[in-house]
């Protein structure tokens, strides 16, 4: 039963680990969009390998906690959902590398007058991120919080999407007065849209989370 209990908390500490190092690639896009408004691709590249390398050390913690799962941590019930878990809050991380990869390779020259759009729906994704973040470490702690914290992000994933869609129908009527081409058109457009991404891969998680608490309390 020692043994069990000691399996379980590393589970858990491994869980927290995992959150907190997704937060941290998602919020490494603050800086990057910083240097993308400024057309710095030199120190957006910089930006984009760290957040690649902290995708990649949320992936080795994920592959440790499903090897400690293999080897009996949890119940067989709770032990699935935990694993699903940590695959949707590791594709926040993923989409948020796609986003910066982006971003990158467009090489764009980003029009001054959509700065503070884009700020605001990156500041949507950093908030979203961390309210996920705060909903998977009340789990082991207070189920009614937990839930609290999951419509949270849902009223958030709105605010996002409307945000996102203002953004777009600017974006193109800014192509239709010939502000700009098609092809920064379809570059803007597609960094919003993963953007947007970012904050639906977060609400998606948290609907495990739901989904967990619901059977708890069962």
């Amino acid at each position: 039963m020692k043994k069990l209990f000691k399996k379980e908390s590393e589970v858990e500490k491994h869980s927290k680990e995992h959150v907190e190092l997704v937060y941290e690639c998602v919020h490494g896009l603050k800086k990057l969009m910083e240097f993308f408004y400024s057309n710095d691709f030199d120190s957006l590249d910089l930006e984009v390998e760290k957040i690649s390398q902290l995708e990649h050390s949320a992936d080795v913690i994920r592959r440790s906690m499903e090897i400690e799962f293999y080897d009996g941590a949890f119940l067989p019930f709770d032990r699935e959902d935990r694993i699903i878990l940590a695959e949707l809050v590791d594709g926040v991380a993923d989409m948020t590398q796609e986003t910066a990869y982006g971003i990158s390779l467009s090489r764009i020259q980003f029009p001054e007058k959509f700065q503070e759009d884009f700020m605001e729906i990156t500041q949507g994704v950093l908030n979203s991120v961390a309210i996920l973040k705060d909903c998977i470490e009340l789990l082991d702690v207070d189920l009614r919080a937990t839930i609290l914290k999951a419509h949270e992000l849902e009223e958030m994933e709105d605010t996002v999407d409307k945000i996102e869609r203002r953004i777009l129908r600017k974006l193109y009527d800014s192509y239709r007065n010939n502000e700009f081409g098609i092809l920064r058109l379809l570059e803007l457009k597609n960094t919003v849209l993963r953007l947007g991404n970012v904050v639906d891969r977060a609400e998606d998680a948290s609907d495990r989370v739901l989904i967990m608490v619901a059977k708890r309390k069962g």
